[in-house]
């Protein structure tokens, strides 16, 4: 049973900077959609996206700890049996290092598979028997180095057996893309020359499982983490793979670098989809450092893991004010200051300037160049230096900094240095970075 922290020790389970699923979505969830954008509901806004579409592919984006997956959880809860949900993480199942369209597409196909079988459901072996004999006769094994060797089984039941074998060859299939994505002499290597081929196969067998569904029912996917790829990987995908991505014939939602949206590629992916919906920072301030409803709103995700007397008010604005609406640095810096020798309940200031030090010395490493150069990006880290302390005069002078597309802010965005406040559209120093750049000695 999902309870409220009591204790120091409770307060580091519950501040984990993790999405909150199942249980803890109805104990520990807040809406946010007021202190992100008035004007939009998110979780309504997709749901609508879903049933105004028959195969609507989605976008879905925001910095990275702006709490999407659970909004995206919180999703899917409302929409009960209305959907059979395909949902996996890029980082659980992928090389983070080598994450590639194709074999994105695998994939997708096998966790659709493993869903069905989980779900209990009748998949007809004709429809997935075109499937294993394209596999059959495309791919060689290591064992015998002969084509053919993998057969569509004979005679199995339509519950049990050919959905088993297949779940087992894309089991197979994972293990590669996992543990031997560099490999040029795996059978994904061979699979990765025909991604045409890919997606005609991973259709077929989204078709299969579709046709098993119960009357009313619809298939959705959620690919998550793609909104961790470095800079070179998400262009490689969203920008030069569109087409795979959009080619799968289903519901699909996939999050999205926010970076991205701010390169001058931007126009060659967003169009393909059905709709591009964007989570907002919580905006807690408006610059100079003007205190917005957001800064409650922030307050109050925290307080509702909290049982009352746990943290200092002067703490818990402090920790507010610092963290800059992005909730995943909140609950690190709350879960470190748990971890800190010395500290007690409530938490007073003190301890949470703790955690929040961690949090600033993690920029330090953050905001670097990235390991595969830019066109037309910067050629020393003190450029992204020099344009963040341009933006910190500016934004204490009280001045809103508009978004520009270029190599620099992508980079920015990307560490978090640099917080995109989409419900105004305006960008934010982080409030950690701009106690950095006072300590350089580029602001005043």
């Amino acid at each position: 049973m999902v309870k409220k922290a009591q204790t120091l020790a409770d307060i580091r389970r519950v501040c984990r900077p993790m999405p909150l699923k199942g249980e803890e979505l109805d104990v520990f969830f807040v809406e946010t959609d007021e202190a992100r954008d008035p004007y939009q509901k998110t979780r309504l806004r997709i749901a609508e996206t879903l049933e105004s579409q028959e195969d609507a592919r989605i976008l879905f984006y925001g910095h990275r700890g702006c709490g999407k997956s659970s909004e995206i959880n919180k999703l899917l809860s409302e929409l009960g049996d209305k959907f059979l949900p395909v949902t996996f993480s890029v980082s659980d199942e992928m090389s983070p290092i080598a994450i590639r369209a194709e074999d994105l597409i695998l994939v997708i196909a096998e966790r659709v598979l493993n869903t069905a079988k989980r779900a209990d459901l009748s998949v007809n072996d004709s429809l997935l028997a075109p499937v294993m004999d394209y596999f059959a006769q495309t791919v060689r094994t290591e064992k015998d180095g002969k084509d053919g060797c993998l057969q569509a089984g004979a005679g199995v039941s339509s519950k049990s057996g050919l959905l088993s074998q297949l779940i087992g060859l894309f089991a197979e299939f994972r293990s590669e893309i996992k543990l031997n994505a560099h490999s040029d002499t795996t059978k994904i290597a061979t699979l990765r020359k025909r991604p045409a081929d890919l997606l005609v196969q991973a259709n077929c067998v989204i078709e299969a499982v579709r046709d098993a569904l119960p009357q009313g029912q619809r298939l959705l996917i959620v690919v998550e983490d793609l909104d961790k790829l470095d800079l070179k990987q998400a262009r490689e995908i969203y920008v030069n793979n569109v087409n795979l991505l959009t080619g799968i014939r289903t519901n699909i939602l996939y999050t999205i670098p926010v970076f991205l949206f701010h390169s001058p590629e931007v126009n060659a992916f967003k169009h393909n989809f059905d709709d591009v919906i964007a989570l907002p920072m919580i905006k807690v301030f408006e610059p100079p450092a003007f205190r917005t409803p957001g800064f409650d709103t922030v307050g109050q995700l925290i307080l509702k893991r909290l049982d009352d007397n746990l943290i200092e008010q002067d703490a818990l604005d402090l920790l507010c004010e610092k963290t800059g609406g992005v909730l995943r640095h909140a609950f690190e810096a709350m879960h470190t200051t748990a971890l800190m020798a010395g500290a007690k309940v409530p938490l007073q200031k003190s301890h949470v300037e703790y955690g929040l030090n961690r949090l600033r010395k993690d920029f330090w490493q953050q905001i670097t160049l990235p390991y595969d150069q830019m066109p037309g990006g910067p050629k020393s880290v003190d450029e992204l230096y020099d344009r963040l302390a341009d933006y910190g005069r500016k934004q204490q002078s009280g001045k809103k900094i508009l978004p520009v597309s270029d190599a620099i802010n992508q980079i920015l965005l990307k560490s978090c240095a640099l917080v995109e406040y989409n419900g105004d559209g305006w960008f934010g120093v982080h409030p950690l970075v701009m106690e950095n750049l006072k300590a350089l000695g580029r602001l005043s």
